[in-house]
């Protein structure tokens, strides 16, 4: 099956920062004072459009080529002042076809045809993430603001079957200043003959309400990221649990003075999103002797006065978050610390015991180790149900880092550790507790060796979280955002900062990340070893779901044999689901959240027996799912 077409246009990435300031942007066509500044206060260069007149224009616009295909178009768009308009604008050959302004009575808007579509308020001196999706093939548009889709299925302004430039101006009649800055427009291509029925809607995690799919805020005890920042993002990832690190050391600065302000507003903002905090008790805190590392690889606390300490703060946690958090982890990879098992899973049930002393129905999470480390787990567990402790074990967690998240050993490890848990704390569950992927190449951490892209980052998160979710296990996206350590930047976020850690905008990873947790919430369940058969001369992946309620099932699939890359080229296969359930099957592409219908002539059913042709698979997953089961 070949994929809509033509598709010539280049990606546009362009962040301006190489320009000189005071020039022009290369590939840029400017009319009027156009030029790339330093913004006074801020790390920012970025494109002036700067106004003085109210009868010359002032604007900019660089070419991507033409395509009829899926634009995605992201940018960051900053106003001086609310009494200008400004706009960006996606063009066809009739003008424009799709904008999102900012008007001169302080209003984002957009439009839906020739009626105006308000957006909400927007402040000056203040950036704007900007994401549009426009569909040439419908003449429909998205509109998402700071990871918000705020409008959907836009009707484009002029008619245009093509797309071909993007252009940002401030209106002629008005004067005023405003910035563009990381223009980025990629192609997507959509299964030809298949009609496309919108993109999955997103839901915050209040809406959700439950689910498996967790993310990872950590290293907030050690500011290398920026709460404040990232907030209003959380929310709307769709993510109902949240994992955070308690600050030993950050708490108690001064012997026997706890300071809880830092992790107040942190763990009071996520939870009135919708976010249940996954509380981790660690690190250690120097103002003790004794009192072990107050970071990564850092000891646990040994002598008698730290102890006491810990003991002390612990207490102290549950009793004051208790009301708001039941899900709590012992320790953050021990092993990586070389803290040898049988001397954590004593630390861990001294820990464990005070935990439930104050809080009977928490939930307890351990050891968090670094890979999956069967040795150790099975050290641990072998101490723990010795000493006839195990039952304040709710939990394994593990951090498995690999280049290829389909990787066969992990699972098998995964395997290992069930079998573990069953013999020595039967009722434990499985919680993959911090994964991620880098977004560039040498990225701190895991995995920052590989040449990653934003696009196969995005396709690394996919996968393995899909892949957890399909197994029942319960699954973190690590981190948030970017995370800033003393020498490098960990680029494993779902959101880009800036050097002072605010958020520069929403990467590829956060709007698939989005969709997922859209569609695989708590009333959806797994069902693991998913049979069926294919054509496809690719090993596949393949999970399945179903709804709870009615059975119908979401069943995804990729070619996961090798480490995701940054081709978007899809195959056509054929899949037989021997016990599949579907009445009305959709095509849905997790990575961008597009939805399309699969005709009648390409699937059929036989008993329970369904089969679908012309399957348009990748590196990413991809869901054949029941129209019931998706919200557009």
């Amino acid at each position: 099956m070949a994929t809509a077409g033509p598709a010539v246009a280049a990606d546009l990435s362009t962040t301006f920062d190489a320009v000189t300031p005071g020039f022009p942007a290369p590939g840029w066509t400017a009319a009027g004072d156009a030029t790339v500044q330093d913004i006074a206060g801020t790390a920012d260069r970025s494109l002036r459009l700067r106004d003085t007149s109210t009868t010359a224009p002032v604007t900019a616009t660089a070419s991507f080529g033409t395509t009829s295909s899926t634009v995605v178009a992201g940018f960051r768009l900053r106003a001086s002042q609310t009494t200008a308009t400004v706009g960006v604008h996606l063009d066809g050959a009739s003008g424009h076809s799709v904008t999102v302004a900012m008007s001169a009575a302080g209003r984002l808007y957009s439009y839906d045809g020739a009626t105006r579509v308000d957006l909400g308020a927007y402040s000056p001196h203040r950036w704007y993430d900007i994401r549009v999706v426009a569909r040439p093939g419908t003449a429909t548009a998205d509109v998402h603001i700071d990871g918000e889709r705020r409008a959907a299925r836009l009707g484009f302004r002029t008619s245009a079957t093509a797309l071909g430039r993007l252009q940002a101006g401030v209106a002629v009649a008005d004067t005023g200043t405003a910035y563009l800055d990381d223009v980025r427009t990629t192609v997507e291509t959509t299964p030809a003959g298949w009609p496309q029925l919108g993109t999955v809607a997103p839901r915050t995690a209040a809406q959700i309400g439950t689910s498996n799919l967790l993310v990872g805020a950590e290293t907030l005890d050690r500011d290398y990221t920026d709460h404040s920042a990232y907030a209003p993002y959380l929310g709307r990832l769709g993510a109902t649990g949240v994992r955070l690190q308690g600050g030993w050391a950050k708490t108690e600065k001064t012997k026997g003075v706890y300071d809880w302000t830092w992790l107040d507003r942190i763990v009071n903002d996520a939870t009135s999103r919708g976010v249940e905090p996954w509380m981790q008790l660690s690190y250690g805190n120097g103002v003790y002797a004794g009192g072990g590392g107050s970071g990564l690889g850092g000891q646990i606390p040994t002598s008698a006065e730290a102890l006491a300490a810990w003991d002390a703060w612990v207490t102290a946690m549950v009793r004051r978050y208790g009301d708001r958090i039941t899900e709590w982890e012992i320790w953050n990879e021990p092993n990586l610390a070389g803290v040898p098992a049988a001397t954590y899973a004593d630390f861990f049930a001294r820990t464990a015991a005070r935990v439930r002393a104050e809080q009977p129905g928490s939930v307890i999470y351990g050891p968090g180790e670094a890979g999956i480390d069967v040795p150790y787990t099975q050290d641990f567990l072998v101490r723990l149900s010795g000493q006839g402790k195990a039952h304040l074990l709710d939990g394994i967690s593990y951090h498995p880092y690999n280049p290829n998240p389909d990787d066969v050993w992990t699972y098998q490890q995964v395997d290992k550790i069930r079998a573990l848990i069953d013999r020595y704390a039967p009722g434990a569950t499985l919680r993959q507790g911090e994964n991620g992927a880098p977004s560039r190449p040498g990225s701190f951490g895991a995995l920052g060796d590989l040449d990653w892209t934003e696009l196969s980052q995005a396709k690394w998160f996919l996968r393995r979280l899909t892949h957890d979710l399909g197994q029942g296990i319960s699954t973190t996206a690590f981190s948030i955002s970017d995370l800033h350590y003393p020498s490098k930047i960990n680029s494993k976020g779902l959101l880009q900062t800036n050097t002072d850690k605010s958020i520069r905008y929403a990467k590829p990873s956060y709007y698939g990340v989005q969709t997922l947790a859209s569609v695989i919430d708590g009333t959806v369940k797994a069902l693991p070893g998913h049979s069926f058969t294919t054509d496809s001369t690719t090993p596949l992946t393949v999970q399945g779901f179903a709804k709870r309620d009615t059975g119908r099932q979401i069943v995804g699939v990729w070619n996961g044999t090798t480490t995701p890359g940054d081709s978007t080229t899809r195959t056509p296969v054929r899949l037989t689901l021997p016990s599949g359930n579907f009445a009305d099957p959709v095509y849905v592409d997790v990575r961008t959240g597009a939805v399309f219908d699969i005709p009648a002539a390409d699937w059929s059913v036989s008993g329970g027996t369904h089969t679908f042709r012309n399957v348009p698979v990748y590196d990413s997953p991809v869901l054949i799912a029941d129209r019931s089961a998706i919200r557009l």
